[in-house]
């Protein structure tokens, strides 16, 4: 897991719920993409589009957060 990754994860893991735009407002426009892909295929987040699409922090990904600490 790289540090975009890892930042994402633990935002969410404060949060909850982040919107595309914070994500590339904190962490700039490169690599986020790939990283938000790659948490979704392992199932640590979802994608929700409701009001413009946010995402939010699976069990498993709050599960992942834990072990990290």
């Amino acid at each position: 897991m790289d540090a975009i990754e890892r930042g994402i994860l633990e935002l969410l893991a404060r949060q909850h719920v982040i919107t595309k735009a914070e994500l590339f407002g904190r962490f700039g426009q490169n690599g986020v993409g790939s990283a938000l892909e790659r948490l979704r295929e392992q199932g640590l987040i979802e994608k929700v589009e409701s009001l413009g699409t946010s995402f939010v922090i699976t069990k498993a990904g709050i599960r992942k957060v834990q072990k990290m600490e």
